[in-house]
């Protein structure tokens, strides 16, 4: 099938068939509104960062203690959740390439701030099931537009990242010390959180994008990146296993609903500071690679800590191991494709697909073993079994990558 990248003068370039899109870069963009750009990109991603996390941190801890729901029952209400949001990922990445990422982005705040505020009216398991399933799907809506949004505004993915994961320490503290309260508290503050993404989103100014036409099914563009996606799906699978009961493991090591929220927090800056020292400077091959050894120690050091202030340097490593794992498998994703809210969504969606197996694994191990360690080795095994595959695998479909990334780099300078 043959593609084109056509311009506003009628110019056209070949590109490789075999990438099978039809691609259009939008011009005449106002240079001056890249200013503008960052600060409402940055706004968004920390704000929809801290209402992700700080309701899926209080959100099993609510089933259980207050709805009185067993462990077996919230790990399917974790991986109800994570299957609408693999479901809508993979929708909304490709209609981010169709229909531009603006609609996309700004679709997505308005219905994850509706169904988010329904977490006040969830008094019963029942409803709160229901509710969880809305709120996966809504939240998979903007990933992969605002992840190509942000590279084609010229931001760096490090910065970009840093950004969500800031978001997703200050919400835990914020919405941990609401909860100490009132549970239910932690919830509203996850929906005035999306409220400002959603206010940022409507001033979002538009930005030179290439416009894809991508089939429904882009098997070309999950084959050129699957040695990221295969090794992100099985190490981030095993790692929420771990967090499907997570907050109930730090409770039971003492922790009070605030303390969790310092657990967290811990994490999310430590992903701040790492993002930010070092990792757009690095190759995205390295980064993957190191993520991947990083978590299997983390997983490790989760099984040696016996109290929470232990679990809090372990979450140190864990901070570093996401931030060089995330990173470089957006600047992978992001680098190497044109259809870059496809690509994205793709690992949007492996990512929240690792939200339903990870709980299902969750179940099956405790069910067998109960108890919390089990689960955390099987994740440190399948952490270096996925490091073992990217080495493996990593350097296929990087020539074709990087063909039509000069091709495409070419074309525009036709522009």
């Amino acid at each position: 099938m043959s593609v084109k990248l056509t311009f506003g003068l009628n110019r056209q370039k070949d590109l490789p068939p075999r990438l099978g899109l039809i691609v259009r870069l939008k011009t005449g963009t106002n240079c001056a509104l890249y200013s503008e750009i960052p600060l409402k990109t940055e706004t968004i991603q920390m704000m929809a960062g801290a209402a992700v996390l700080s309701s899926f941190t209080y959100v099993p801890i609510l089933a259980r203690d207050v709805l009185g729901a067993e462990e077996i029952l919230i790990t399917l209400l974790v991986g109800a959740y994570a299957t609408a949001a693999f479901i809508s990922s993979y929708i909304f990445g490709r209609a981010g390439d169709v229909y531009g990422r603006r609609v996309v982005i700004r679709l997505g705040m308005v219905a994850a701030t509706i169904s988010f505020g329904l977490l006040l009216v969830s008094h019963d398991f029942q409803t709160l099931f229901f509710v969880r399933i809305t709120n996966g799907f809504c939240v998979g809506i903007y990933p992969g537009a605002l992840a190509a949004y942000a590279f084609e505004s010229k931001m760096k993915m490090g910065r970009f990242a840093s950004w969500g994961a800031l978001g997703w320490g200050a919400g835990t503290l914020l919405a941990g010390y609401a909860a100490g309260t009132e549970i239910y508290t932690a919830f509203l503050m996850s929906t005035l959180f999306f409220v400002i993404a959603f206010l940022s989103a409507m001033t979002l100014p538009p930005v030179e994008r290439v416009s894809v036409k991508v089939p429904w099914f882009p098997v070309e563009t999950f084959k050129r990146n699957m040695s990221v996606y295969l090794a992100v799906f099985i190490r981030h699978s095993s790692a929420f296993a771990v967090w499907t009961l997570w907050p109930l493991f730090l409770a039971d090591l003492g922790a009070d609903t605030f303390l969790i929220g310092v657990v967290q927090a811990t994490n999310a800056v430590a992903q701040v500071i790492f993002m930010i020292a070092f990792t757009d400077r690095l190759d995205c091959r390295r980064l993957i690679q190191m993520g991947l050894l990083s978590s299997a120690a983390t997983f490790v050091l989760f099984i040696l800590s016996y109290d929470v202030f232990q679990i809090i340097l372990a979450q140190i490593l864990l901070g570093f191991a996401w931030a060089t794992l995330y990173v470089g498998a957006l600047k992978y994703v992001t680098e190497r494709n044109a259809e870059r809210s496809t690509a994205s969504g793709l690992l949007q969606s492996m990512l929240s697909f690792s939200g339903v197996v990870g709980p299902i694994m969750a179940a099956a191990i405790y069910t067998v073993w109960p108890g919390y360690e089990p689960i955390m080795v099987y994740a440190a095994i399948m952490s270096l079994v996925a490091l073992l595959i990217f080495l493996v695998n990593g350097k296929r479909g990087d020539g074709e990558a990087d063909e039509i990334k000069v091709d495409v780099a070419q074309a525009e300078l036709l522009n």
